[in-house]
C-alpha cells in the first residue's frame, strides 16, 4: 500500500513538474509585443506658412538734405519722439543764402535789360529777335531764382510723420553731401507696424494677399492677429526669397522696430491632411518621420510628411492614409515586421 502511494506521489509531483516546464516554455517562446492604436483620422485644413522677421514701421524714413553743406543743428537726439512737420537739422546757409542773392540779383538785371530792349523796339531799334532773347534771358533769371530759393527751403529737416528717432548718423559741425542719410526715423501709429519676412517660392505661390496670420514675439507670451499687407513680385537676390509685408493689427502693446517674430500664414486654400497623435511619431527630422501601423497583427513601418504640429496632434500630408491603425504606444519596442498584440 505504501509502495502504490509513494508511485502516485512521484507521478504527481512528474505532472506538475512537466506542466510548468511546458508553461515557462511557452512563455518563452511568446515573442509578441503588446501595442496600443489609435486610428487616424482625415480632415480638409489649410496648411500654414511658417516664416519669421523683424517688426518695422511701415513710415520708416532715412530723412536727409536736398543740398549739401556743414551741419548747423540736429535738434533732437536717439530715441525723442518727433512730430509730423516738426523741424529736426538745419544746415548753415551761409553759402546758399549767398548763391540765393546772386540769383536774385541776376534775375533783376535780366528784368530791366529785357525792359530796355522792349523799348528800343519800340523805337524801331532793336529787333524782335533781340526782344525774344531778352525775354529768354529774364526766364532763365528767374527759374534760376525759383531753384535757389527751393534748395534754400530744403536747408531744414522736417519730420514727415509722427515717429520717434531710432538713429542719428551725422552730427553738428559735419560737412554732408546732398541726399546723405542724416537721421532715421521710424513711424508709431497704429496702424504703422509690419513685419518683413521671407517667403520660399513655394510658400510665396500659395498666397494671394490678404491672409489672416498669427504673430508671436518672445518679448509678450500672447498671440497677436495680422493679415498680409504686400507679396514681392520679385524675389531677393542675396538670399533668393519673396519677401513678405503682414500688418500687425492695433493691440494695447508696447511695439518697437527690430522686435524679432514669428509668423504662420492661412492660405485660403485647404490641403487634405491626416491627424495622428504626435507621441505616434519616432525618429522625426524636419518634416519628415516615421510611424508604426498595425497590419495582420504585425508592425509596418512607415515613412510620412509632416504638415505640422499643434497640441498632442500631428497633421501629415502623405504616408498614412485615414482609419489606418497607428501603434501609439510600445513603438519603442518595435522593429518592421515585429510581432504585436493590440491592447486596451
Amino acid at each position: 500500500m505504501k509502495t502504490t502511494q509513494i508511485a502516485l506521489s512521484i507521478l504527481f509531483v512528474a505532472a506538475m513538474t512537466s506542466c510548468k516546464e511546458e508553461k515557462k516554455k511557452a512563455e518563452a517562446t511568446d515573442n509578441t509585443i503588446p501595442v496600443k492604436i489609435i486610428s487616424s483620422s482625415s480632415l480638409s485644413q489649410a496648411q500654414a506658412v511658417e516664416t519669421s522677421g523683424l517688426l518695422s514701421s511701415d513710415n520708416e524714413a532715412h530723412l536727409s538734405f536736398k543740398v549739401g553743406g556743414i551741419i548747423r543743428d540736429i535738434l533732437i537726439k536717439e530715441g525723442d519722439k518727433v512730430r509730423r512737420g516738426q523741424v529736426l537739422a538745419t544746415l548753415n546757409t551761409t553759402e546758399i543764402g549767398a548763391q540765393v542773392g546772386q540769383a536774385e540779383e541776376n534775375f533783376l538785371k535780366a528784368k530791366r535789360d529785357a525792359q530796355r530792349v522792349q523799348n528800343l523796339y519800340r523805337d524801331s531799334v532793336a529787333t524782335k529777335e533781340q526782344v525774344e532773347n531778352s525775354q529768354t534771358a529774364l526766364n532763365l533769371a528767374e527759374k534760376q531764382l525759383d531753384i535757389v530759393k527751393f534748395n534754400m527751403s530744403q536747408s531744414k529737416i522736417i519730420a514727415t510723420t509722427d515717429g520717434v528717432v531710432i538713429k542719428k548718423l551725422q552730427n553738428a559741425g559735419e560737412q554732408v553731401s546732398g541726399g546723405t542719410a542724416v537721421l532715421y526715423i521710424s513711424g508709431t501709429g497704429s496702424q504703422d507696424w509690419v513685419i518683413k519676412c521671407g517667403l520660399t517660392d513655394k510658400d510665396w505661390a500659395r498666397l494671394k494677399g490678404g491672409e489672416k496670420a498669427d504673430i508671436t514675439f518672445d518679448a509678450y507670451p500672447e498671440t497677436f492677429t495680422g493679415s498680409v499687407k504686400t507679396l514681392a513680385q520679385g524675389s531677393d537676390a542675396t538670399s533668393g526669397l519673396y519677401q513678405a509685408e503682414i500688418r500687425v493689427d492695433k493691440k494695447a502693446a508696447k511695439l518697437a522696430t527690430g522686435l524679432f517674430a514669428k509668423v504662420s500664414i492661412y492660405p485660403a486654400e485647404k490641403t487634405n491632411m491626416v491627424s495622428i497623435p504626435v507621441d505616434a511619431l519616432i525618429e522625426g527630422e524636419n518634416d519628415s518621420a516615421f510611424v508604426f501601423l498595425a497590419e495582420n497583427s504585425k508592425a509596418v513601418r512607415k515613412p510620412v510628411k509632416i504638415a505640422y504640429l499643434q497640441g498632442d496632434k500631428a497633421f501629415i500630408l502623405s504616408g498614412v492614409s485615414s482609419g489606418a491603425q497607428v501603434i501609439r504606444e510600445g513603438s519603442a519596442y518595435l522593429a518592421d515586421g515585429s510581432a504585436i498584440k493590440i491592447v486596451q
